[in-house]
């Protein structure tokens, strides 16, 4: 039984038991209450295990998944899929087909470009590099431009995975076709999850491309600033019990600043923010690589994990004075907690209301550099979170910015006073009044940093 299938089972049935027990409740209770009881008491079983449904129905899921997803086949696939959700180049893809399917299942690849059927790459095993292969399989699949299909023993296209002899994934212009024998024994959800992951890492080869040819080519640094921007969100999301707002101004076209909220569930949401070293296109392209490895991460509770994440991908892009400092907090308010990594971030804080008034706690930083330094732990602090909290995350453009006489504002007793006064507004004026207090210290003078402001107002935790 596929995944999907069980899912399905699992919604009609969890919908199935609250219908049924509406129904043989108040013929169990007929025989001693009247019909106006019987009735009431069905509907209560009802509206209680339709409460719980939601509940169950996912424990199952969950269980579902498991089943389905833990053959060694399944995982095969899965691994790859993981690691193309960690890759930027087209490098990073032969060595994900070279490690994850040929190395660990012998299984034959060839990825062509869909218009003009270009070999990119193809794997050096007798199935794959017969000379008539690539002309085989053009005359067979080149129509299929998208989607997923089976291929058969004579390089046909096939409907089922039984005795299929490959499957083809044609995505954002190209065809990747994987030769093996497995194909029966693999989750069907699984070749699905590979489709979507390769379109998204398609589109962000196809982007960073854009990167450099348009400021190799025509210099059009506001078409770059754009395309960076899309890195970013377009809209902060709303997660229950925590207010976003967000104060973002590049210093000039492209920036090294970058931001994020990601909701992981219900309660938890990874605010990020960071800073790469220097300016213009090559902070910009690491910005935008930087993002997508945190949002394509697997386990984005695991904060240590993100973290090594980064430094992995900022290091394989082989800049060697290029590095990031980063903010990475966990916002849990079901266990009402803040976990966070501060690699070398200007004083993030949390000010939590207190009987004494507006309490000030510096997060001070955990560790180094990502992405030059080498470094063997990555700690992970944890704080708890209250009701009316507010986490405020900013760039060292608004902390380090200085007045006419060069002192700094985050080490001024207005800093602290005017995010105390602040503390009690909603998210969204909170930002605007750091806003406020920045360019009204400066005057006259021109900024010298971007400037990221990320601030989370805490909903009432005990509701």
């Amino acid at each position: 039984m596929t995944y999907r299938t069980s899912r399905s089972i699992v919604e009609i049935g969890t919908m199935g038991a609250a219908a049924l027990a509406f129904l043989v409740v108040p013929l169990v209770a007929a025989a001693g209450l009247s019909f106006p009881a019987a009735a009431a008491a069905g509907a209560a079983s009802f509206t209680l295990f339709y409460a719980l449904k939601d509940t169950l129905a996912a424990a199952l899921e969950r269980r579902a998944y498991s089943l389905s997803f833990r053959g060694r086949e399944t995982r095969i696939i899965m691994e790859f899929t993981e690691r193309v959700g960690v890759s930027f180049t087209v490098l990073d893809l032969v060595d994900a087909i070279r490690e994850k399917l040929e190395k660990a299942a012998d299984m034959g690849v060839v990825l062509l470009k869909s218009a003009s059927w270009e070999v990119v790459y193809q794997s050096p095993s007798a199935a794959a590099s017969d000379v008539r292969l690539v002309e085989t399989l053009g005359l067979r699949f080149r129509d299929r431009a998208e989607g997923i299909c089976y291929i058969s023993d004579d390089l046909s296209p096939v409907s089922g995975s039984d005795g299929a002899r490959g499957f083809l994934i044609g995505v954002n212009g190209f065809h990747l076709f994987v030769l093996t024998r497995l194909c029966a024994l693999v989750e069907p959800e699984a070749f699905r999850t590979l489709y979507g992951e390769l379109r998204i890492y398609f589109d962000r080869v196809l982007t960073i491309s854009n990167l450099f040819e348009v400021a190799s080519l025509s210099k059009e640094w506001q078409l770059i600033a754009e395309t960076q921007r899309s890195f970013l969100p377009r809209q902060l999301p709303a997660p229950k019990k925590l207010d976003l707002a967000v104060f973002y101004r590049p210093l000039v076209n492209v920036s090294g600043d970058y931001y994020d909220a990601i909701p992981i569930d219900d309660d938890r949401t990874l605010l990020v923010v960071g800073d790469v070293s220097g300016k213009g296109l090559a902070a910009a392209l690491i910005m935008g690589i930087i993002v997508n490895t945190i949002r394509v991460a697997k386990d984005k509770a695991d904060l240590a994990d993100l973290v090594r994440s980064v430094d992995a991908a900022v290091r394989d892009m082989g800049f060697d004075d290029k590095y990031t400092v980063m903010f990475i907090g966990l916002a849990d308010t079901a266990k009402r907690t803040f976990r966070y990594v501060n690699a070398a971030m200007a004083d993030p804080l949390i000010i939590t209301q207190t009987a004494m008034g507006p309490k000030v706690v510096r997060l001070e930083p955990t560790m180094g550099l990502v992405g030059l330094v080498p470094f063997d732990e990555v700690p992970v602090e944890e704080l708890p979170l209250h009701t009316d909290a507010i986490i405020l995350l900013a760039s060292d453009g608004v902390t380090e910015v200085a007045d006419a006489s060069g002192a700094r504002l985050g080490e001024t007793e207005l800093f602290e006073r005017s995010l105390s006064s602040a503390s009690k507004s909603g998210a969204s004026d909170f930002v605007s009044s750091v806003s406020a207090m920045l360019y009204s210290y400066v005057g006259d003078s021109p900024l010298k940093d971007d400037v990221t402001i990320l601030a989370a107002k805490v909903g009432r935790l005990w509701d």
